[in-house]
């Protein structure tokens, strides 16, 4: 019978690679559920993520698509294509420099994206809404280490 520990008690010892071994046991089951909630929608998660970049920039030319994405442009590209394909994004001429194009989303686009966040915020709300803003911000600070360890820089560094 799989128990949630106590909150309250003092934690045990635990070691590096338990915890290690509890990462990848948590990463394996946020990318499940976010395959599943992404695929009910035909999106990918590279997908989602340049529509919710998208909704969050406001149109952008690909160049700075690429940049928030970091990947290639020749990736934007054919990502914009399907984007752009299944009706959740347009491209248009930009208003000065008319070598540039204006990647936009449509309003299914707007409409997905305000959707995954807030399932997002609910997702949240349920799995982490009742542990304390401290042990909150030592997970942030945990995992911020482990990004930085890895070679990344932690989301908004």
């Amino acid at each position: 019978m799989n128990q949630e520990p106590e909150m309250d008690q003092e934690p045990e010892s635990v070691s590096p690679q338990e915890a290690l071994d509890k990462v990848f046991e948590l990463a394996g089951r946020l990318a499940d559920a976010m395959r599943e909630t992404l695929t009910e929608r035909g999106l990918t998660p590279g997908r989602a993520e340049a529509v919710l970049v998208l909704h969050r920039l406001g149109p952008a030319v690909q160049r700075a698509l690429s940049e928030a994405l970091a990947c290639t442009p020749r990736h934007v590209t054919a990502l914009v294509d399907v984007l752009e394909e299944q009706g959740w994004a347009a491209r248009g001429p930009h208003p000065t420099d008319r070598r540039a194009t204006v990647v936009t989303l449509t309003e299914q686009g707007t409409a997905v994206a305000v959707q995954l966040a807030t399932e997002r915020d609910a997702a949240a709300r349920a799995l982490l809404g009742d542990v304390p803003p401290a042990d909150l911000a030592t997970f942030v600070r945990i995992a911020d280490q482990l990004l930085t360890r890895m070679g990344g820089r932690p989301e908004g560094a």
